[in-house]
């Protein structure tokens, strides 16, 4: 028996909170229905589709109900994935459980295609989801769809669309990630067994499925592309080394991470990310000569995006108590700290607590929301959009220990036409005098402290914004902006040795 049994593992951070739109229609289904589909799924299932498709004439729009309505009713079944055998992903058994893997995900959509008049297949293959690591085994390792609609083959995966698992937990987590993305975006995460259904003119070979890196589906759907220099999934470098990247859309919040490929553990300062309106650049760069993975982080700027999962000390020890102080100080109602208190549930296995997703509690999302702002967490939560591994040649030590890159603040990574051009280092000399450059359209205004003064930077006619400035005596010089020659904002900052 093939195990179809991929999903997508986030084991660096939880999915953003409340991203996505998910239909309300999956939520008026009469309650006679939802009880009938579950314990009848050969008599309750035809109602449901009924109910969900009827006065709909758009088959994309009939297709998005039946995956929202999987999405919102069907969990993986983690317990079934890590026993290492499958069994019983018929759609009868995976409504009666209300859990299921992937081909369960996959036969329940088909089922539910097949009621509304849609045809619709299950597609074996290898994925890029849990336990790739930049080779494909003998047998497949996941199921996804393929659905026509007006005479066109459409992809979705309804699976990676549901959630993610954190360790060993599911996370319920909407997403349309993964719905109807075009054939050549979503060739860089699902192979299919059988070439026709990549559904590409030029098909692409396992050899070049397992060269590329993971490039999740908002990659494409935020307006990024490819430039030059594309990353392997296993990518060597002799140095420094750079990728660019292209972005037709606007508002859009970038950054970029170095990891270790065992601990997980952020590496600060051997990332660096240049915007200059739709093109941007990303440097990384390794201390040694381990292994790493690379990250590249995106998000709309219009979109509230908070964490969704918090250590059991941050959540008990810091926000619980806090959170009783805000209702003393009657900034917040009892039943709102009610309502944020319910929205989660704690793994003690995962030293985590999680929210609960649910998109339609109106109420408890507001409170939620309200009591973060009062905590000050950042709205600013970016998801990741690509991945890649890094290791030396043979030749290359690595940069050694120290700091590489600048650091950046929030406003560095929101802003989507700011570039600095120098200094790169992110260590400066005391007493050495250095000249700021940096170009941008989101500022008006640019200042640099590095004493106890701001100092000024002159725009020059080409647009680059300048001034050589001596370094004191200090421990951090920080480049500012300001958008109303008023109120200036940290930018960039460097150690200072």
């Amino acid at each position: 028996m093939k195990r179809m049994i991929s999903f997508i593992v986030v084991a660096f951070a939880c999915g953003a909170l409340f991203a996505a739109s998910m239909d309300i229609k999956v939520r008026n289904v009469p309650k006679s229905a939802m009880e009938s589909v579950f314990s009848n799924p050969k008599e309750g299932l035809p109602v449901i589709v009924r109910f969900l498709t009827q006065n709909v004439g758009n088959e994309s729009t009939k297709v998005k109900l039946l995956h929202d309505w999987i999405c919102d009713n069907i969990a993986y079944d983690t317990e079934m994935y890590f026993s290492g055998w499958v069994s019983k992903q018929d759609y009868v058994s995976v409504l009666k459980k209300k859990k299921g893997v992937c081909s369960g995900y996959s036969n329940v959509m088909n089922e539910m295609c097949r009621l509304a008049g849609i045809e619709s297949i299950g597609i074996h293959g290898w994925s890029k989801g849990f336990g790739y690591r930049g080779e494909l085994g003998d047998r497949t390792d996941h199921e996804w769809n393929a659905v026509k609609i007006n005479g066109k083959w459409q992809l979705v995966d309804v699976t990676w669309d549901a959630g993610h698992v954190d360790y060993k937990t599911w996370i319920k987590h909407y997403s349309d990630e993964w719905l109807f993305l075009e054939p050549q975006y979503f060739i860089y995460s699902h192979l299919p067994e059988e070439d026709e259904y990549q559904y590409l003119k030029q098909k692409k070979t396992k050899e070049e499925f397992v060269k590329e890196p993971y490039v999740a589906g908002k990659f494409f759907k935020m307006g990024f592309s490819f430039g030059k220099n594309i990353p392997d999934y296993k990518t060597v470098i002799s140095g420094e080394t750079e990728f660019d990247f292209g972005c037709n859309q606007t508002g859009i919040s970038i950054t970029s991470k170095l990891r270790e490929a065992k601990s997980g553990r952020n590496v600060e300062s051997f990332s660096w990310v240049n915007r200059s309106r739709n093109t941007f650049t990303v440097n990384f760069d390794v201390p040694d000569r381990n292994d790493y993975r690379a990250f590249i982080f995106a998000k709309k700027l219009s979109e509230e995006n908070y964490g969704n999962r918090f250590s059991i000390a941050q959540f008990e020890n810091d926000f619980l108590p806090r959170i009783a102080q805000f209702v003393a100080e009657k900034k917040i109602s009892k039943n709102e700290a009610d309502l944020f208190e319910s929205a989660f549930f704690k793994v003690e296995e995962n030293g985590s607590y999680y929210i609960y997703e649910d998109l339609f509690a109106t109420q408890r999302n507001l409170a939620v929301k309200k009591i973060f702002k009062l905590l000050e967490l950042s709205a600013g939560y970016l998801e990741p959009v690509l991945d890649f591994r890094i290791a030396t040649a043979e030749l290359y030590e690595g940069f050694g220990n120290g700091i590489k890159f600048p650091s950046y603040y929030a406003a560095y990574s929101g802003a989507v036409n700011t570039k600095l051009i120098s200094p790169r280092t992110g260590v400066l000399k005391k007493g050495s005098k250095v000249k700021f450059e940096i170009t941008s359209g989101d500022f008006n205004g640019l200042a640099v402290k590095a004493s106890d003064k701001l100092v000024p930077l002159t725009k020059d006619s080409s647009g680059v914004y300048s001034a050589e400035i001596e370094i004191s005596d200090v421990d951090k010089v920080i480049i500012y902006g300001t958008k109303n020659n008023k109120n200036y904002t940290g930018i960039l900052f460097y150690q200072v040795e």
